[in-house]
């Protein structure tokens, strides 16, 4: 079920791979990979510029699956698109949360640099 939703992600078809996510999510909420079909729930979502509900499903990656691998990332995804959403100063806090929180991680220098470039504009 998670591969059949990830093979619709991964050919841009971003509502059939929302429903295919979800419905692994109801039949399977405990599996190991669950943080990763909600994370990728946020990632469709904001691919169809869907800000405002993608940033609800990042929140929902930081709030039910804290400790996991995807809690970063997500931290990192929910400030691009609150700056997406002309949040600034929220899009910022949740950034530098990265940088603090994450500091060895991929999505730390992810930050860093989007931090960097908000600076500039």
């Amino acid at each position: 079920m998670y591969q059949t939703a990830w093979a619709d992600y991964a050919a841009g078809q971003f509502q059939l791979a929302i429903s295919g996510f979800e419905q692994f999510l109801k039949t399977f909420p405990k599996s190991d990979l669950a943080d990763d079909a909600q994370y990728y729930v946020g990632e469709a979502l904001a691919s169809q510029n869907r800000l405002k509900d993608a940033v609800a499903a990042y929140d929902a990656v930081i709030k039910t699956y804290p400790g996991t691998p995807r809690v970063a990332d997500a931290y990192y995804k929910r400030g691009v698109a609150l700056e997406g959403l002309n949040q600034i100063p929220q899009a910022r806090d949740s950034l530098e949360y990265v940088l603090k929180t994450f500091p060895e991680s991929t999505a730390a220098r992810l930050a860093k640099q989007y931090l960097d470039k908000l600076k500039r504009d």
